[in-house]
């Protein structure tokens, strides 16, 4: 997203070109907890991640495989995440 009255840094046509590539990610062990290509690790990372929608204003959407519309319903009262 840029700023109104900046011009984008992106190389858009780069990024089309990359997705139509099907190219694998790069990738090292220490770039993060799981590989990107590998379909099951992802899954299983994403199956327990917080996941963060929004900007410039995040609001918190899912914990732990769990919606958050869920957790307020009363159904689990045990916090899982604390903003920041």
């Amino acid at each position: 997203m840029t700023i109104s009255g900046h011009k984008s840094m992106t190389d858009w046509d780069r990024v089309k070109r990359d997705q139509d590539s099907n190219a694998p990610i790069s990738f090292e062990p220490t770039d993060g907890p799981y590989d990107p290509n590998d379909e099951a690790a992802t899954e299983a990372y994403m199956q327990y991640a917080a996941v963060w929608a929004g900007w410039p204003n995040p609001v918190l959407v899912k914990v732990s495989g769990k919606p958050v519309t869920d957790r307020i319903s009363g159904e689990d009262s045990e916090a899982e995440a604390k903003a920041s």
